[in-house]
């Protein structure tokens, strides 16, 4: 007998998107300020002369909905994003199955700072309290989003500034494999939401000491990835959302479809509280996204510290080389892509959302053929293996985008998208 062949392994496309910045309340609205060449940081022209360090974090990196919100501000911005995403895909949120993934959760729920925003009297606020500690600030977060929303869910992962898109990696592969889909086994959705408020005292004067922040003055405190000026990050509020549809089998991918081509997760052991200085596990992960497959744009994690940013682009650099070795492409001039865009610093750092925020960001710019302006850039690190340039633009509409993060203890993910023309 012959053995039939094993089915193809599903399609995902991306069927919506949310995405809440300090730059906007939508993604497109997001995407519009970026297109303009706005910055987080353009706000300190309307700060005092006298701002401190938490203040000065607040007021760039602060969503106006989530300062004031009724609820955990990072409760607030995952169910707007997670609402936008669903709207779009015009899906419902009951039910849904989702991925969570954060770093720090709903801190905000644990500290009496919250107490004073939310209007709750004083026999209230200590069982709000209670609840957050005994949940912990990541139960708290799926708690309250399944309770406003109706959705379920599966896993929330927490790793490093990989949270976000490793969350996207399992959503995408529980949808691929049936084995996997005991509790829905119908659903061809998934969706993935993150979100992150940790502009809180505990959280950045423990950075500012790290040493990974940009100095906190109103003259420096700039986020510039990519740039020999670089001196850290800046911190910023988001929330995120991506709605991946699964096709049916030998379904086509629609015209103008944006199709989620890969993704991939790796770790390696390495410091808890910095990111690994080998990056071997971005090595492996982008092998995998980039060593057989061109890419238009790269969207690499590029949170603006000294020591990240080159050695992040090298590997990448090194893995596109052995690919046009490997496939003796001597015809292509340099080892692509044509270009590549870090959006951080325009947006801030959003710690273990930034992943899924660079996702959203490339799937707007596949949708447009648009690339934003990094107008940060006065001067491009010196000797960079890839292309760097203050307005990258997007040669190849239908071309890959490869997405990346990598965070502290060698934590990295990454994920290909491309658009179906």
């Amino acid at each position: 007998m012959t053995a039939e062949p094993p089915p193809a392994t599903p399609r995902i496309v991306v069927a919506g998107v949310g995405l809440i910045t300090p730059l906007g309340q939508s993604a497109w609205e997001t995407f519009a300020a970026l297109l303009k060449g706005q910055r987080i940081t353009d706000r300190v022209d309307r700060l005092e002369f006298d701002t401190e360090p938490l203040p000065l974090a607040q007021a760039l990196g602060g969503v106006s909905i989530a300062r004031h919100t009724a609820t955990d501000p990072t409760v607030e911005l995952a169910e707007r994003a997670a609402r936008e995403a669903c709207t779009e895909a015009q899906r419902p949120l009951t039910g849904m199955p989702t991925w969570l993934g954060t770093s720090k959760g709903a801190v905000a729920a644990m500290s009496d700072l919250h107490g004073r925003v939310n209007d709750l009297g004083d026999k209230e606020l200590p069982n709000r309290l209670i609840e957050a500690v005994t949940l912990g600030p990541h139960g708290y977060l799926t708690h309250h989003l399944t309770q406003r929303t109706g959705v379920e869910v599966h896993r929330h992962t927490v790793a490093a500034c990989a949270s976000s898109l490793t969350a996207l990696h399992q959503a995408k592969c529980w949808l691929q494999h049936p084995k996997s889909k005991i509790q829905n086994p119908k659903s061809d959705t998934a969706l993935v939401v993150t979100s992150e408020a940790a502009l809180l005292p505990a959280f950045v004067h423990s950075y500012r000491r790290l040493g990974v922040l940009a100095p906190m003055t109103l003259d420096d405190y700039r986020q510039a990835p990519l740039d020999e000026s670089r001196q850290g990050f800046v911190l910023s509020e988001v929330g995120a959302a991506v709605l991946l549809k699964r096709l049916s089998p030998g379904e086509p991918v629609p015209a103008g479809a944006i199709e989620l081509v890969d993704t991939a997760i790796a770790t390696e052991a390495g410091d808890l509280i910095r990111p690994s200085q080998s990056m071997e596990a971005l090595g492996v992960v982008a092998q995998q996204l980039l060593g057989h497959r061109p890419i238009a744009v790269l969207h690499p994690h590029a949170p603006g510290t000294a020591e990240h940013d080159p050695t992040e682009l090298r590997v990448l650099a090194d893995v596109l080389r052995q690919r046009q070795h490997h496939f003796h492409e001597e015809h292509v001039s340099g080892v692509g892509p044509s270009a590549v865009y870090a959006n951080k610093g325009a947006l801030g750092h959003s710690l273990g959302s930034a992943g899924l925020v660079s996702f959203v960001l490339a799937y707007l710019c596949a949708r447009t053929g648009k690339l934003p302006p990094m107008p940060w850039l006065q001067n491009p690190m010196p000797h960079s293996p890839l292309p760097i340039s203050s307005t990258p633009t997007l040669s190849d509409p239908k071309g890959a985008h490869g997405i990346f993060a990598a965070g502290f203890g060698g934590h990295v993910a990454g994920a290909v998208i491309q658009r179906n023309t």
